[in-house]
């Protein structure tokens, strides 16, 4: 008798594994956001373009136009994933 391979899957293995996938998954976003900026080397555009066209120009509110929101983004989805972590971490406990 006992659990089937998913339903151990399900009940042990996923529960204990995902605050650590969670907490990966937060560091990726981050660096994603992060990455965005630099992919405005090859041409992609948005927020980095405004910081190296400032970079390039010397011009510090162009840097500070792009830099400041890609900060604020960061910042706000790390504390969505902390939010998240904790909610999951609060339920389990219960």
């Amino acid at each position: 008798m006992g659990m089937s391979g998913a339903q151990r899957f399900l009940h042990v293995q996923l529960p204990l594994a995902l605050p650590v996938f969670l907490r990966s998954l937060r560091v990726v976003m981050v660096q994603i956001v992060g990455m965005a900026v630099i992919a405005a080397l090859i041409g992609a555009g948005g927020f980095g373009a405004l910081v190296f066209q400032g970079l390039l120009s010397s011009a510090i509110d162009l840097v500070l136009l792009g830099v400041i929101p890609v900060i604020v983004l960061a910042v706000l989805i790390d504390a969505l994933f902390d939010l998240l972590i904790a909610l999951l971490k609060v339920k389990r406990n219960d």
